[in-house]
C-alpha cells in the first residue's frame, strides 16, 4: 500500500486504458519507461484518503489522474507548459501508474468526474484530452476539410471532435475494416487503399477542389507522415499525434514552397485538456463506448496485452478492471 505525502490523496484505481505505448514497451521495452516501473497512464480512480493538507476531491469521488510531471520551475513549466519540460516525468513511464490496485497522487491535480459518468467510460479521458489539445493548435474547424490517418482510438476521437468543430468534411484512412464500420456509424467518410497512389486519387474525389485543409497523422507507421505531407494542400496544416517507429524521410522543399505549416503534439494538461476531455464524456458528446471492446481483469494483464498483440483491428479500446483485484485493504479486513 504506498504511503501519501501532505499533499498527495490515496487512490483506489478502478479502470486503466491500455494503448500502443503500454503494448510498446511490454513487447520491446525499456523505450521510455523506466525499468521496472507499473505501466499504465489512462487512469480513473475513487479517492479513498483525501490529502492531509486539505486540497483535492474529497473521499470517494471519482478523479481522472494527472500524469504529466514537471519539475515546476523550468521555462516551460512557468508557462504552464509541463509536458515540454527538461525533467518530464510521466506517471506510467518513469513514475508508478495505474496497473495497481492503489496509487497516490497531487490531489490538488485531480480532476473531478461527474457522478453521471461511469467509470469505465472516464477511463478514456485522457485519450480524449489529446486529441482536443492536438486540435486546439490548428485553431477553428469550421468548415475546412479534415483527413485522419489512422482509425485506432486517438484517430476516432480526432475525427468526432472534427465533426463537432463544424469541419465540412472529415475522412478517416484506415485499413481495418471492423474500425471503419465503427467510424462510420458516426456520419464520418473512411476509405482505404493498399496503393499510395489510388488512395491519393480516392480522396481527390472525397475532398473539396483545394485539397485537405487538415491532415492528421495518427498512425505512426513508416512513411504515413510523408503520404499526410503530400496529401495536405498548399497552405494547408499538418498535424503529428503517430508516435512514430523511426526517422521519416520529408519533402521540405514541398513544405517550404508550398507554405504547409506543421504541428506536433503529444502531452496534456490536467486543468485544461483533461477538464474538456471530462466535460465533453459527461455530456455525450463523444461515443466513447462503441470503442470499448475488451474489458479485462487485474488479474489477468498478460491475457490483456497478448489481446492487444493478436487480436489486430478487433481490439480497438481495452479497459484494464483494477477494482476486482484483492488489495492490502481487502486482505486486512479479512483476517
Amino acid at each position: 500500500m504506498p504511503v501519501p505525502d501532505s499533499g498527495e490523496a490515496l487512490i483506489r484505481v478502478l479502470w486503466v486504458g491500455l494503448c500502443g505505448s503500454d503494448l510498446e514497451e511490454f513487447d520491446s521495452g525499456p523505450i521510455v519507461a523506466r525499468p521496472g516501473v507499473i505501466l499504465g497512464h489512462e487512469i480513473v480512480g475513487e479517492v479513498l484518503e483525501p490529502a492531509a493538507d486539505g486540497t483535492g476531491p474529497r473521499k470517494g469521488q471519482a478523479v481522472i489522474v494527472d500524469v504529466v510531471i514537471g519539475c515546476g520551475r523550468c521555462y516551460w513549466c512557468q508557462r504552464h507548459e509541463e509536458g515540454l519540460c527538461p525533467t518530464l516525468e510521466v506517471r506510467g513511464q518513469t513514475r508508478d501508474g495505474g496497473l495497481a490496485q492503489y496509487l497516490t497522487a497531487d490531489a490538488s491535480r485531480l480532476v473531478v468526474v461527474p457522478s453521471g459518468v461511469p467509470a469505465d467510460r472516464a477511463a478514456l479521458a485522457e485519450p480524449v484530452s489529446v486529441a482536443v489539445r492536438a486540435l486546439r493548435k490548428i485553431g477553428s474547424l469550421l468548415g475546412r476539410s479534415v483527413v485522419i490517418y489512422g482509425g485506432g482510438t486517438i484517430g476516432m476521437l480526432c475525427a468526432q471532435l472534427a465533426q463537432r468543430g463544424g469541419a465540412s468534411t472529415v475522412v478517416v484512412v484506415e485499413p481495418g475494416a471492423l474500425r471503419r464500420s465503427v467510424i462510420q456509424r458516426w456520419g464520418v467518410v473512411t476509405m482505404w487503399a493498399d496503393a499510395e497512389e489510388e488512395r491519393k486519387t480516392l480522396l481527390q474525389g472525397l475532398l473539396p477542389v483545394r485539397g485537405a485543409d487538415v491532415v492528421v497523422e495518427c498512425s505512426g507507421r513508416s512513411g504515413v507522415a510523408r503520404e499526410a505531407a503530400r496529401v495536405t494542400r498548399r497552405g494547408g496544416s499538418m498535424l503529428l499525434l503517430g508516435v512514430p517507429v523511426g526517422e521519416e524521410n520529408m519533402d521540405l522543399l514541398d513544405l517550404m514552397l508550398a507554405e504547409k505549416s506543421v504541428f506536433g503534439s503529444a502531452a496534456h494538461m490536467w486543468d485544461d485538456d483533461v477538464a474538456v476531455a471530462v466535460d465533453l464524456l459527461s455530456s455525450g458528446a463523444l461515443d466513447v463506448d462503441s470503442m470499448i471492446t475488451h474489458r479485462v481483469p487485474l488479474e489477468d494483464i498478460g491475457h490483456a496485452f497478448r489481446l492487444l498483440q493478436e487480436s489486430g483491428e478487433a481490439a480497438i479500446k481495452l479497459l484494464v478492471d483494477c477494482s476486482s483485484a484483492p488489495g492490502p485493504e481487502d486482505e486486512d479486513e479479512n483476517a
